[in-house]
């Protein structure tokens, strides 16, 4: 007899002890789905900023944009070769954290973006005649520009990216 309640006072144990494992397991994974959120809860706003930094940094390098900032009448080609290349990569040196946000894909997309307007304006820049001034080169470089629409592309793709965030 003496061995029935100690065998039954085990089994309840062992059922106690199951479901206070189980107990602590569920809890645990809530804990973790809690943080999960907050995480997300914290870094999905600053992807979002990343991207639209990055977003506007290419609008802000397109040709067109940028001639109109940047363009100064009365400079040599070489000179305003140097603004336009100068800003170009300011801008690009002030936005390099954002990298840390943006899929490697986007990232990829926006580095050849900025590589390919740079070899734009170096390669007009270099078809320019001896004595050509800024105005020419501006005009010139909006031409060639229109004809390689990178901007749009890097813009395409990091719109994608961003939609797949919802």
């Amino acid at each position: 007899m003496n061995y029935t309640i100690i065998i039954v006072a085990c089994l309840a144990l062992v059922a106690v002890v199951l479901l206070a494992k189980m107990l602590t397991e569920r809890t645990l994974k809530l804990q973790a789905m809690d943080n999960g959120k907050a995480v997300k809860g914290i870094v999905l706003p600053l992807r979002l900023q990343a991207y639209e930094r990055m977003a506007l940094y290419l609008e802000r390098i397109e040709p067109t944009q940028l001639v109109m900032r940047i363009h100064a009448p009365g400079l040599s080609v070489a000179q305003e070769q140097n603004l336009l290349l100068t800003a170009i990569r300011s801008e690009f040196e002030h936005n390099l954290s954002q990298q840390i946000y943006i899929s490697n894909p986007v990232w990829t997309q926006i580095c050849a973006a900025k590589d390919d307007i740079i070899e734009i304006i170096n390669t007009v820049a270099e078809q320019m005649e001896e004595g050509n001034d800024s105005q020419q080169f501006a005009e010139a470089l909006l031409i060639a520009a229109a004809q390689k629409p990178v901007v749009d592309q890097a813009l395409l793709i990091l719109k994608t990216d961003v939609q797949k965030l919802f």
